[in-house]
């Protein structure tokens, strides 16, 4: 899951006024992340819940792997793959990408992302294809640089909601078309260095299209 935001991954906020880069932290789980993760897993209780309730039908998990093309087109890379039975799948991602010049706030000459997130996904019709939706957690980290040459690092843990549709192209092979709405519950706060101003998005709605493989069956 990638998106233009200004953050990336729930951690506490880290900035630095010198002309040294700072190495990305890693994430602590704090209580709003604890919090979180704990309405992700009951939001997948219930959709599990909810998929499984033909008790006639055996439960086969299948896996596979998907490609996003936003992160490459914003010079990066993306990584996912899912594990899913029935109607339901469990997908984690990692994705690195460059926020375009026009996104940008004043100042800031260079923002550049890495996002980590695990999102529960519900389809509508069997074998994961047609329609589907679920929710997400994610950590955003973003390493940016000003027009005065200062580096910073701002870190926040995002909330998703967003859906899709699986197209299936060639056997194994779907296409997914999909649209994604990220809020920022930490790494908020905006930062002041000198004449240049670092804002963090609260909301990042995010369109994208990715195209996966169904490996098979475990």
């Amino acid at each position: 899951m990638l998106d233009f935001s200004k953050s990336h991954f729930s951690c506490p906020n880290h900035y630095s006024n010198s002309r040294t880069p700072r190495h990305p932290t890693t994430c602590n789980w704090s209580e709003d992340m604890i919090r979180f993760f704990v309405l992700l897993v009951i939001l997948g209780i219930v959709c599990s819940g909810y998929s499984q309730r033909d008790t006639t039908k055996q439960v086969r998990i299948s896996w596979g792997g998907e490609q996003d093309v936003l992160p490459y087109i914003l010079k990066g890379y993306f990584i996912s793959g899912w594990l899913g039975a029935n109607k339901l799948r469990v997908r984690a991602s990692y994705a690195n990408s460059t926020i375009p010049g026009f996104y940008l706030t004043e100042g800031i000459e260079m923002d550049q992302v890495n996002a980590g997130g695990i999102s529960i996904e519900h389809f509508i019709k069997d074998n994961f294809k047609g329609l589907w939706f679920g929710p997400g957690i994610g950590c955003w980290v973003n390493s940016f640089e000003t027009v005065n040459r200062v580096k910073g690092q701002n870190n926040s843990f995002v909330f998703s909601l967003g859906g899709g549709y699986n197209i299936t192209l060639w056997k194994r092979l779907y296409a997914s078309p999909w649209v994604a709405l990220h809020t920022r519950f930490t790494g908020v706060s905006e930062k002041k260095y000198g004449d240049s101003k670092y804002v963090p998005a609260r909301f990042t709605p995010e369109v994208s299209f990715k195209l996966g493989w169904k490996f098979g069956n475990l």
